[in-house]
C-alpha cells in the first residue's frame, strides 16, 4: 500500500508559511524561494487540465498577505509569474 498523496493546499500554505517565517529571521534567501516556487510549480502542473491548478495558485498568492510580501517580494514575483504563465 503508497503513502497517501498529500494535500497540495496544505503542503502550499506550508511552504509559504515556512518561507516567509524564514524570511522574516534572516532575510529572503534564494534558494528557498526558488525551492518553493518551483514545488508550487509542480503542483500545480500536476493539476493540469483539471482547472485546479488555478485555484492552487490562487490559494498560494492569497497566502502572502500585503505585510509578508514586503519580506519574500521575490517569492511574490514568482507566484505572479505563474499565473501569467498557466493563463
Amino acid at each position: 500500500m503508497g503513502k497517501p498523496k498529500p494535500n497540495p493546499y496544505l503542503t502550499t500554505s506550508d511552504l509559504i508559511a515556512n518561507a516567509i517565517g524564514t524570511a522574516k529571521v534572516f532575510g529572503e534567501n534564494r534558494r528557498i524561494t526558488n525551492l518553493v516556487a518551483s514545488s508550487i510549480g509542480r503542483l500545480i502542473l500536476e493539476m493540469d487540465g483539471s482547472g485546479e491548478g488555478d485555484e492552487l495558485l490562487a490559494h498560494a498568492l492569497s497566502c502572502i498577505n500585503a505585510q509578508d510580501a514586503e519580506h519574500v517580494p521575490a517569492l511574490y514575483s514568482a507566484l505572479n509569474a505563474l499565473s501569467v504563465l498557466i493563463e
